[in-house]
């Protein structure tokens, strides 16, 4: 005759396959960290470009095209405390599909505001300008709380075109948002046609045609973006 299985058997076997399932899914890790992506360029091809370090100064390719660049300190982040007597942290040239492109940053850290209070944060203020015709400017900082997490926003403009971007916190597959940026979204009329993640060993970029001017845009807010937030 079969005998019934008791309860404390059937529940010692669901906490045991509970207790697998929760050791199998682990956080992902530096490469495998990836930033959760918006349907409108999930399906762009992603670039790396960079270094794990930027320090003060160096050189890198973007698509076979050459990024010379020099900062203020060895080290720089939007949401961390800016360092002492860093007004300029950045300048940097891309030599692009239309030319030489020069940008000069400057940086401020602005009065201490209720977000920035209430999440303990010194965030400060990034502003580029490019001369090249026609002139270009980005600005980014402080944002909105969003889940309980600070934000930074801003806007690049070339002319007419105008993108905007702010921070993004989430990774892929994972719900908790990050208190940092995992990386920036890039967005023209209200969709993302951009993206810069962060969250790995180096920059990943995905963008329109660089040839095209609102390639060039996304490109130029994304390099400002990257030299100024250096891996965790």
């Amino acid at each position: 005759m079969r005998r019934p299985v008791s309860l404390a058997v059937v529940s010692s076997l669901l906490l045991a396959l509970l207790a697998g399932c929760a050791t199998s899914v682990r956080e992902p890790r530096g490469a495998d960290r990836r930033m959760a992506e918006a349907p409108s360029v999930a399906g762009v091809a992603q670039e790396s470009f960079g270094k794990p370090a930027w320090g003060r100064q160096g050189e890198f390719t973007l698509h076979a095209q050459r990024v010379r660049y020099e900062r203020g300190a060895d080290r720089l982040a939007l949401f961390e405390a800016l360092p002492v007597n860093v007004r300029a942290p950045l300048r940097f040239n891309w030599a692009g599909p239309a030319g030489d492109s020069a940008a000069v940053c400057e940086s401020w850290t602005p009065e201490a505001s209720a977000n920035g209070r209430l999440t303990d944060s010194k965030p400060w203020v990034l502003s580029c300008r490019w001369g090249s015709a026609p002139a270009a400017m980005l600005q980014i900082g402080e944002g909105q709380m969003q889940r309980g997490k600070l934000s930074r926003e801003g806007a690049y403009r070339r002319g007419e075109l105008t993108l905007g971007l702010r921070s993004a916190h989430l990774l892929d597959g994972n719900a908790q948002p990050q208190t940092t940026a995992v990386g920036y979204e890039m967005l023209h009329q209200g969709t993302v046609v951009g993206s810069l993640d962060l969250s790995g060993p180096v920059p990943r970029l995905r963008r329109p045609d660089p040839a095209t001017p609102l390639g060039r845009a996304v490109t130029e807010a994304a390099l400002a973006l990257a030299l100024v937030s250096d891996p965790g």
